[in-house]
C-alpha cells in the first residue's frame, strides 16, 4: 500500500512539472510573437532637378516606410536618417521625426530632406535609417540602409579650331585643328572628333578619355570635295562634331561650327608653260623623265609651303 502511495505521488510530481515547462515554453513564445519588430519595407529617393540626378551639393528627400511586424503596438518611435562619415546634412530640422505610436501590423510613410556637401565624389553612398521604439515590456532599436549615387555635371568646350591651309584647292588634303577641354566636374570617356559638311569628306578620330579641368587636340585630316564654282559658296555649312559619354554611358554631342570653307580649281598652268618650254627640242623618253620631276618638284614645293603656312598659324595661337 504504502509503495502505491509513493508511486502515485512520483506521478503528480512528473505531471506538475510536465504541466510546468507547457506554460513557460508558451509564454515564451507568446512574449517572442508579442514583441514588436520595426522595419523599414521600402523607400524612394527623389532629386530636386526634374533629371533625376543628384549632383554635390543638391537637395534631396528620402521617403520611406516602416512597418510594425508584431501584432502589439509600439510607442514613442524615434527615426533619424544618417550618412557613415557626413556626406549628407539635414536641409530641414535635424533629420529625425517622432510618433507616439504606430499599431500592430501597420506601416507608415515618412520623409526626410537632405543636402548632400560639395565635394563628393561620382558613386554610391550609404545612408542608414536608424529606429528608437519600445513597448510596455522595454526599448528596443533597429538599423536599416539605403544607398544615394552621387552624380558629376559633364561640359565640354571647344576652342582655337582652325583650317591649317589658307588655300585650298579642289582634291586637296585639308588639316582641321582644335582643342577639346573638359571644363565639367566629371571625367568624360570615349572622346571622338569628326568633320562633315557640303564640301569636305567625312573624317573621324578617337580621342580617348579626359580628366576633369584637362583638354586634348584634335587633329583631323579631311579632303576638299566641292569648289566654289558648281554654287555660291555662301550656302556652304561644315562642322566639327565632338562626342563623349559619362561614367553611365550616356552620350554627349558637342558641335563647332567651321562656316564655309572656300575651295578652289586645281591650277595646272604653270606646269603645263613650263612642260611646254623644256620639251620643245628633246626626245619623247627624255621629255617623259622631264615632266615627272617637274611634277615632283611641285608637290614637294606644295606640301613644304603648307607647313610652313601650319607653323606660321601655331605659333600665333601660341
Amino acid at each position: 500500500m504504502k509503495y502505491i502511495r509513493n508511486k502515485t505521488k512520483i506521478g503528480i510530481t512528473i505531471l506538475a512539472l510536465v504541466m510546468f515547462l507547457v506554460t513557460a515554453l508558451g509564454q515564451s513564445h507568446i512574449s517572442e510573437a508579442m514583441t514588436p519588430r520595426v522595419m523599414l519595407t521600402e523607400y524612394s529617393i527623389k532629386a530636386r532637378d526634374s533629371s533625376g540626378d543628384i549632383f554635390p551639393g543638391d537637395t534631396f528627400t528620402v521617403t520611406f516606410k516602416l512597418k510594425n511586424t508584431s501584432k502589439n503596438k509600439v510607442l514613442n518611435l524615434k527615426y533619424s536618417v544618417v550618412s557613415e562619415n557626413g556626406e549628407f546634412l539635414p536641409a530641414e530640422g535635424v533629420g529625425t521625426g517622432f510618433v507616439s505610436e504606430l499599431a500592430g501590423e501597420t506601416e507608415e510613410e515618412y520623409s526626410v530632406s537632405l543636402q548632400a556637401t560639395k565635394k563628393l565624389e561620382e558613386k554610391t553612398y550609404k545612408i542608414k535609417i536608424k529606429t528608437e521604439y519600445e513597448d510596455w515590456n522595454g526599448g528596443y532599436k533597429s538599423e536599416d540602409a539605403i544607398y544615394v549615387p552621387i552624380s558629376l555635371k559633364t561640359e565640354v568646350l571647344v576652342s582655337d579650331t582652325y583650317i591649317a591651309e589658307e588655300e585650298i584647292r579642289l582634291g586637296d588634303n585639308i588639316e582641321i585643328v582644335s582643342t577639346i577641354n573638359n571644363t565639367g566636374a566629371a571625367k568624360i570617356y570615349k572622346v571622338t572628333a569628326r568633320v562633315e559638311g557640303h564640301n569636305i569628306a567625312d573624317a573621324k578620330t578617337f580621342i580617348g578619355n579626359i580628366d576633369s579641368g584637362k583638354n586634348a587636340t584634335v587633329d583631323i585630316i579631311t579632303k576638299a570635295t566641292t569648289h566654289d564654282d558648281v554654287r555660291d559658296a555662301t550656302e556652304y555649312d561644315n562642322d566639327l562634331i565632338i562626342t563623349y559619354e559619362d561614367i553611365e554611358g550616356n552620350e554627349y554631342t558637342v558641335k563647332e561650327g567651321l562656316g564655309s570653307i572656300e575651295v578652289l580649281e586645281q591650277d595646272y598652268s604653270d606646269v603645263i608653260k613650263i612642260k611646254e618650254d623644256t620639251t620643245k627640242h628633246m626626245s619623247g623618253s627624255t621629255k617623259s623623265v622631264i615632266v615627272l620631276a617637274i611634277v615632283v618638284i611641285a608637290v614637294i614645293l606644295l606640301v613644304i609651303r603648307r607647313l610652313i603656312k601650319r607653323r606660321n598659324l601655331e605659333k600665333n595661337f601660341e
